[in-house]
């Protein structure tokens, strides 16, 4: 199978299921690359690219801006733990852009905190069985973060399925609820299908 894939602010994280694909088109984009490429340049070697052999570039540019702005159309798009840092007020227009660079048919392939889970795990602290220490830091870490890259929105399984169907561009085909990702299993992982 050949794909064109954007991998959202993935950084060092690459498509999980990548290794499955016979070839592909990874676009990266984070800004926290250093080494990257022009956005142009990308989109020329797309227009180019014969689905034979595998290419993946880095962009540093803000998701929004390169979204507005690119010509690719995608077969996969990868949002692993950034989707949590989209405010509210900005998640619906975040999907309406994620709809406008998929083709019919493509999966956007997302891992948020899961905080029914984070929920769970607040309301059963007590007593703390002596892990206090590793919970709070779960707890704190995903539900507050980090000033400089605040925690912005909260997901669960029925808010992926309001957000992604509310404007009748994709359907939630598939959702794992405990899913185990960077050694947590706290997280929600949701496949949606562009229609």
């Amino acid at each position: 199978m050949n794909q064109a894939i954007l991998n959202i602010a993935g950084g060092k994280i690459k498509p999980l299921d990548l290794s499955k694909l016979t070839s592909y088109f990874l676009v990266n984009v984070d800004t926290m690359y250093y080494d990257t490429h022009n956005p142009a340049t990308i989109e020329g070697n797309y227009k180019r690219w014969s689905c034979i052999g595998s290419e993946s570039y880095n962009i540093n540019e803000d998701i929004f801006q390169f979204m507005q702005r690119t010509i690719i159309t995608f077969d996969l798009i990868c949002i692993y733990r950034y989707l949590e840092h989209v405010s509210m007020e900005q998640v619906p227009y975040f999907i309406y852009l994620l709809s406008t660079v998929t083709k019919h048919g493509a999966k956007i392939d997302v891992i948020v905190p899961n905080y029914e889970v984070l929920a769970r795990m607040i309301l059963r602290e007590i007593p703390l069985d002596g892990n206090f220490d590793s919970h709070n830091i779960l707890l704190t870490t995903e539900l507050l973060n980090e000033p400089s890259c605040p925690h912005a929105s909260i997901w669960t399984e029925a808010r992926a399925e309001y957000f992604f169907t509310l404007e009748k561009r994709f359907e939630i085909i598939e959702t794992h609820e405990r899913f185990k990702f960077d050694g947590r299993d706290i997280y929600l992982r949701f496949i949606a299908e562009r229609i």
